[in-house]
């Protein structure tokens, strides 16, 4: 036993001789994302499966299309006045989407990613002390019970300039965008 404890420990001493940044090829998840499509890009990414009865037909999407809805993602917070240190906060159950605005939103700022099954305050606490500036839900005919979390909660925390809802066509009169119907304006092939 204490002789393999001794090559774990040279094997540990050896790996921290070597800087990290000489380690590592990618300094983000964006780089080490595409990276990693460009080995498959065709190669399934992810499959999703919307209800039970429809388990044969999942919607996939590539490597390919996975970093380019990222792209597209990371474009559009942009374009909504985010910088790096602006946050995006989200509220959605497990989608394609959530994937697209979890690593768009590392690519352009910050992510807050929020539990949905949290009450309204607690979520609205979160985002205040985040300082967050975009509030991503889910459409009320996603899930009703995060559409209306969502509303409440922008209703209550000032720093929330935008609310981008997936699954709906949005407002953007009142400060609503709609995803789906939005990101096809944005570009797939760089930031």
């Amino acid at each position: 036993m204490h002789g393999y404890q001794h090559r774990d420990q040279a094997g540990i001493v050896q790996f921290e001789r070597t800087p990290i940044e000489d380690r590592l090829q990618f300094s983000n998840t964006y780089d080490l994302l595409g990276h990693g499509a460009g080995v498959d890009p065709d190669a399934p990414a992810i499959s999703f499966i919307s209800n039970g009865g429809r388990y044969g037909e999942p919607e996939v999407f590539s490597y390919r299309r996975l970093v380019e809805r990222v792209t597209q993602t990371a474009n559009l917070l942009h374009d909504l006045g985010m910088g790096r240190t602006d946050v995006v906060s989200y509220l959605l159950p497990n989608l394609p989407q959530s994937h697209f605005v979890l690593w768009g939103g590392e690519a352009t700022g910050v992510v807050n990613p929020i539990n949905p099954m949290l009450e309204p305050g607690t979520i609205a606490e979160i985002c205040r002390a985040a300082g967050s500036k975009v509030l991503v839900v889910a459409g009320r005919g996603v899930d009703p019970a995060i559409w209306a979390k969502g509303t409440a909660v922008r209703a209550e925390v000032d720093s929330i300039e935008t609310m981008i809802v997936v699954g709906a066509p949005g407002d953007e009169a009142d400060g609503v965008v709609g995803y789906d119907r939005v990101i096809d304006r944005y570009r797939t092939d760089r930031l």
